[in-house]
């Protein structure tokens, strides 16, 4: 398999994706180590986040991870909500720049006399933030060579986490970061060594002809998203994210039609150690209800000790993951030809 896998990416992967996953634990790295300075502001009573795709996706992670100690808000819109006012945490997050929503959303917040913080490569978002005295956070594109803002999800979100630390709106500490860090880099290392792709490999070939529903709860719950993101655009392939408890109080009740859902539908339990015991009873119950409808299932076990460094490895895996499916569809994991068409049109 190795060979073949090897050739496939010779062929498929035109700029190098494959070389973005693997140094995503690079890219948290360098982000948590690079200095940064907090511009003074006033006192921060919530948070808003405006981002597109893969510029958000940091920002939902953490959300799930519940480590802001004020409201948090996600927004994906031209427009902000009305309660943003000078008390309001505003993080604009534009890999590229040049995200026509997030710059609307960051003029307006600039009227509004939010304390504002800009997370991007460069472009129009660098120009503003520099115009306007903001604190800019650059990301450093080094460890993403195929320069795709889904790779550089590491960069955002350890962005992130030193911005929420900064502004004393985060419960984790500087030694809980590092040690997640550690057991990202120890995953790996474990993983080129002793050439664990194989496995995903294996795990990819089987999802390669279903539609996959991906279930996660708690913590892990916007690790969902981020892997049903990856699966999209890296893979090119339909899946879709749940949490538990909420899909138990209606996904189950929609599986039995169409009839070829028993082929076609294919559930991948998350879990993890850290999950409680409500959590896991409803898992366990969710996987009998699936039998009986003689839906496919199967279970990843989550890896780490601490709650963000599952995430991270979890991130990474899903990456590889993603990636390993769509070299097995035949497909360039850096082409988004349908998003690149979406914005030729809107551009007309």
């Amino acid at each position: 398999m190795q060979d073949i896998f090897k050739n496939a990416i010779a062929q498929y992967d035109t700029k190098n994706v494959f070389g973005s996953v693997e140094l995503f634990a690079k890219q948290c790295r360098s982000t948590w180590e690079n200095v940064s300075e907090k511009k003074e502001g006033k006192k921060v009573r919530n948070i808003l986040v405006a981002g597109m795709g893969g510029s958000a996706l940091g920002a939902y992670i953490l959300q799930s991870l519940n480590i802001f100690t004020v409201p948090i808000t996600m927004s994906h819109d031209y427009n902000i909500p009305a309660w943003v006012d000078e008390n309001t945490l505003v993080l604009a997050i534009s890999y590229s720049g040049g995200t026509e929503e997030t710059l609307s959303a960051t003029h307006l917040a600039l009227e509004k006399k939010a304390q504002m913080v800009c997370i991007t490569v460069g472009g129009e978002l660098e120009k503003i933030a520099t115009e306007n005295n903001l604190d800019l956070r650059k990301i450093n594109t080094e460890y993403n060579p195929c320069n795709q803002p889904r790779f550089g999800v590491g960069f955002m979100m350890m962005h992130i986490i030193k911005v929420a630390t900064d502004y004393r709106v985060c419960n984790l500490n500087s030694d809980e970061v590092a040690k997640a860090l550690m057991e990202l880099e120890a995953w790996q290392n474990n993983f080129k060594q002793n050439n664990l792709i194989d496995e995903i490999y294996t795990e990819a070939q089987t999802l390669r002809d279903v539609m996959q529903v991906l279930v996660y709860s708690e913590h892990l719950t916007n690790l969902g998203r981020f892997t049903r993101n990856q699966i999209h655009e890296t893979a090119k392939t339909l899946a879709l994210a749940h949490e538990i408890p909420e899909l138990n109080h209606h996904l189950m009740e929609g599986l039995e039609f169409p009839n070829t859902n028993k082929e076609k539908v294919y559930f991948m339990f998350f879990e993890s150690n850290l999950y409680s015991e409500k959590i896991n009873k409803r898992i366990a119950v969710t996987k009998d209800v699936l039998a009986k409808q003689g839906i496919k299932y199967t279970t990843v076990e989550m890896e780490g000790r601490s709650k963000l460094a599952q995430i991270l490895i979890g991130m990474q895996r899903a990456m590889y993951l993603a990636y390993t499916l769509g070299i097995i569809h035949q497909k360039d994991p850096s082409d988004i030809k349908w998003v690149n068409y979406f914005k030729e049109q809107l551009a007309k």
